[in-house]
């Protein structure tokens, strides 16, 4: 009988184990910015990357225990140097529905104070430049960041060019999302509201999901220094950043159709007498709902990207300016359906430093390209775009200089 009730023990631990694992239909990565031999930005007393961890391990802590159906990955938990690139990969090798990047901001001006909050775009100001600058100057940290990134160069303003034609099919959700945290920091942090902007971070660019990135306060200021790295002050962040999630997450409940019936009726009859529910955009006030139904959304198609091939089927000339996603890189030449390919059938190759480099969805259009990226970061995680004249391949950023003038 006592070894009956062991039994059954063990197996009701298994299947309340077995139903935790697969109960989580939604993932978020949080990334803690910084960290190891990049401190950040270094305020009287503080650095920057130990506030970036503390408040994302609260943020993490809550969720996993608010939220049973979540699963929460970290970039890093520790105080260790993370390459820019990889935390992207982090973030899309565990299928994320969400990505949540956490920073520290500073200033020449010790009165600069409030919280913002970024998505992915062109900075409209030098602020917003300045800013995405800094953070992404941690590639100038990592081996081989000239190759690894394609020649981007964090300091250069042309690097940051290829950011006004990036096609974001997330950002409506990633400016909600930022929208919501703003207002939970004034409302329960009490922060100064900077509002919602956007800027070049590469890490954001390399996500294929909704994607943020957070300045939680300014290190350079003396007083927000003392609450930022205060307890009680990166728990009320903490907070305020889970009160935001939580509204993201009801909302990807409802669309995905994994809510109650009850709750989605009363849901919808919320949206219907609510204008909150209305996106913002960044620098712009509340869309009015005609607004809203007049954009159309672009549904990329990888499929009918032209074959590079057949440039006399695709309408490439031998010398033209194309565009083209490098998703695969291999000592040795792959057979045409090579499962290393994933089912990419328009795939192509170029030599460079004794490697086989594959390329697919060939454009002179680089806002197509841009879509079909999107779309290929799903298998391809580490992929990139690059360039072409003729077959001398070129810098991206003057390449979309070129392409920019001809439009």
């Amino acid at each position: 009988m006592r070894k009956l009730f062991i039994v059954s023990i063990c197996l009701l631990s298994f299947v309340l184990s077995f139903g935790t694992v697969f109960a989580a239909n939604f993932t978020v990565t949080i990334d803690a910015g910084h960290g190891g031999k990049d401190p950040g930005a270094i305020g009287s007393f503080a650095k920057e990357k130990s506030i970036n961890l503390a408040v994302a391990l609260k943020v993490g802590k809550l969720i996993e225990s608010r939220y049973a159906d979540v699963r929460v990955v970290y970039t890093r938990k520790t105080d260790v140097f993370i390459p820019l690139e990889e935390r992207a990969s982090i973030a899309n090798n565990a299928h994320s529905n969400l990505f949540l990047c956490i920073h520290t901001n500073s200033s020449p001006s010790p009165a600069a104070s409030g919280a913002e909050t970024y998505t992915l775009g062109l900075a409209k100001t030098q602020a917003n430049m300045n800013v995405a600058r800094r953070e992404n100057a941690v590639i100038l940290l990592e081996d081989n960041y000239k190759q690894k990134y394609q020649g981007f160069n964090p300091n250069s303003t042309d690097s940051y060019i290829m950011f006004e034609y990036m096609q974001d099919k997330y950002i409506d959700r990633s400016v909600q999302f930022a929208s919501d945290i703003q207002t939970q920091f004034s409302q329960k942090a009490n922060r100064a509201d900077r509002g919602v902007r956007q800027a070049g971070f590469w890490v954001l660019h390399r996500t294929s999901m909704p994607a943020v990135l957070v300045e939680v306060g300014y290190i350079s200021n003396q007083s927000e220094e003392e609450f930022i790295t205060s307890e009680n002050g990166q728990q009320r962040l903490a907070e305020s950043i889970v009160a935001a999630f939580g509204k993201f997450k009801h909302e990807h409940d409802r669309r995905s159709g994994k809510m109650s019936v009850a709750a989605a009726k009363e849901d919808t009859v919320s949206e219907k007498h609510s204008s909150k529910q209305d996106s913002i955009r960044p620098g712009t006030t509340r869309q009015e709902p005609e607004k809203q139904k007049k954009r159309k959304k672009t549904q990329p198609i990888v499929a009918d990207a032209p074959q590079p091939e057949d440039q006399s089927k695709s309408g490439v000339d031998a010398d033209a300016l194309t565009f083209r996603v490098q998703f695969f890189i291999s000592p040795t030449k792959l057979r045409k359906n090579s499962s290393k390919l994933k089912g990419i059938t328009d795939a192509t190759f170029y030599r460079e430093q004794n490697m086989y480099k594959y390329t697919t969805a060939e454009s002179v259009d680089y806002n197509r390209v841009v879509n079909s990226f999107k779309q290929i970061l799903k298998s391809f995680p580490d992929a990139f775009i690059v360039a072409f004249k003729g077959d001398q391949k070129i810098p991206l950023q003057d390449a979309i200089k070129q392409w920019k003038k001809k439009r």
